[in-house]
């Protein structure tokens, strides 16, 4: 994907800085997006003004030279390179759009992208989330304090999930300012693993490992919530954990 990555992920065009687009990644990627949508649209609207005000034609007003007549096709006033440029340039535009579409897709998807610093194994069931002891990356240069030898360290003000008050059904501690992987298994039917405030949602499949991830240091320190967001039972509704981002000391 490396090649797809290099193509989409560039600065903006200059031009663009004074209308704010002075960022690239996938906020360029937005803006990129938004521009060009707003171009086609104004070009679609003064097109469609033009040919309202030209071809306009009231009762009793002669017929314009370039009226179309029933049974008749107007070959004299054919041009192939009208034809071919607007098949064309829409086809450009639209293969463009879909290109650069497909960052945010890789983005979220490409787990192996994104360097570990913490992975949790996360077992579904009936109804509850397990979520097992995190293990740190071996391989990072510079570890972090709570990730010194290879097996994750818990600082001690992680105590969140030792509270009489945590969620019976699954609670998780996670530090702050982490990349955090989920490998996801179920133990019986369908799940889904979902962080409705950060924008997750991975489903969590019987015998078959499935992938997701975050960055911790992309939200606020805080206490967040994780639902299964595909039908499992009659407590399928009631199927939440606590996530705590915790600020590490």
């Amino acid at each position: 994907m490396s090649l797809l990555h290099d193509l989409i992920f560039f600065e903006n065009p200059t031009i663009w800085n004074d209308f704010g687009g002075d960022y690239g990644g996938f906020g360029g990627v937005v803006w990129q997006m938004f521009i060009w949508s707003l171009l086609v649209g104004l070009l679609v609207a003064v097109w469609m003004g033009y040919n309202l005000i030209y071809f306009r034609h009231a009762d009793g007003d002669p017929d314009h030279k370039d009226a179309l007549k029933v049974g008749v096709f107007p070959h004299e006033r054919g041009n192939p390179k009208i034809e071919i440029a607007w098949t064309i340039a829409p086809l450009i535009l639209v293969s463009w759009l879909t290109l650069i579409s497909l960052g945010p897709l890789d983005y979220m998807w490409d787990v192996d992208g994104q360097e570990a610093d913490i992975t949790i194994e996360v077992t579904a069931g009936q109804w509850f989330w397990s979520f097992g002891t995190p293990i740190c990356n071996e391989e990072k240069e510079d570890p972090e304090e709570w990730c010194s030898t290879g097996i994750y360290q818990k600082p001690v003000n992680f105590d969140e999930c030792e509270k009489p008050t945590a969620n019976p059904r699954g609670c998780l501690e996670i530090p702050y300012g982490a990349v955090v992987h989920f490998r996801l298994t179920s133990n019986d039917v369908l799940h889904a693993f979902n962080f409705p405030e950060l924008g997750i949602k991975q489903d969590v499949v019987p015998n078959l490992e499935t992938l997701t991830w975050l960055d911790s240091g992309k939200f606020e320190t805080g206490q967040y919530s994780i639902w299964c967001a595909e039908y499992c039972g009659t407590e399928h509704s009631l199927m939440d954990a606590d996530i705590f981002i915790t600020e590490v000391a």
